[in-house]
């Protein structure tokens, strides 16, 4: 997913986050300046037919 997102143009970085079912591999995109900023990356993210959240770090 990471490959496929840096693909289409955009920075990505993977995240290990312990849960309580294990360990679990986010892909994240970014950093931006601004949730503005941010959420004018979704169109290009769905153009890679991935979908996402905006949230703050």
């Amino acid at each position: 997913m990471q490959a496929k997102i840096a693909g289409g143009g955009l920075k990505a970085y993977t995240e290990v986050v312990q849960t309580a079912k294990g360990p679990v591999t986010r892909v994240r995109v970014g950093p931006y300046s601004s949730r503005e900023a941010a959420e004018k990356v979704r169109p290009q993210l769905q153009k890679l037919q991935l979908d996402g959240k905006v949230v703050p770090r």
